[in-house]
């Protein structure tokens, strides 16, 4: 029985060291998709936001939008960026990934959060709260490439 336990301590010794150079390299791709998808935020580029999602990709915001599809969703976001309400927005802080988690080979869930002051509502003219947003992302790997197939985007409210 001793042998047998050995083999498996072996076994495993050896499994772990390749194991952990892949899930590195998917959280660096998960990284570089977020980070892709935040530049098409800050230059207003619908196309490029979108080209971060999955094609059956649903998405909601704070305000109840519910999309469903890159097509449904850059059709939204080419009306949102061009708000000069919205592009009054400045990061006051920059998203930041709290916690990144590989679920499966092929599925991450990821948590980040931002903060933004300056956004004015377009329909009354009147400033915005500052806003403090909550993201979660759900990612999954298909054909050797990393994107967003769900988000869902959670304000904090502070009272004044």
């Amino acid at each position: 029985m001793r042998p047998s336990i050995a083999l498996a301590v072996v076994i495993l010794a050896l499994a772990l060291p390749t194991a952990h150079p892949q899930q590195s390299s998917d959280e660096s791709a998960i990284r570089a998709v977020l980070a892709r998808e935040a530049e098409g935020w800050d230059k207003f580029d619908p196309k490029e936001v979108v080209s971060t999602y999955t094609d059956d990709v649903i998405w909601q915001n704070p305000f109840g939008v519910r999309i469903h599809g890159t097509a449904e969703m850059e059709k939204f976001l080419t009306d949102l960026l061009a708000r000069p309400g919205f592009r009054a927005g400045k990061s006051t802080v920059p998203i930041k990934i709290l916690d990144l988690h590989l679920t499966s080979p092929t599925t991450a869930v990821v948590w980040s959060d931002e903060k933004i002051e300056g956004l004015v509502n377009d329909f009354s003219g009147n400033p915005m709260q500052p806003r403090h947003s909550y993201y979660l992302k759900v990612l999954v790997k298909k054909d050797g490439a990393w994107k967003i197939s769900d988000a869902i985007v959670m304000d904090i409210v502070h009272p004044k």
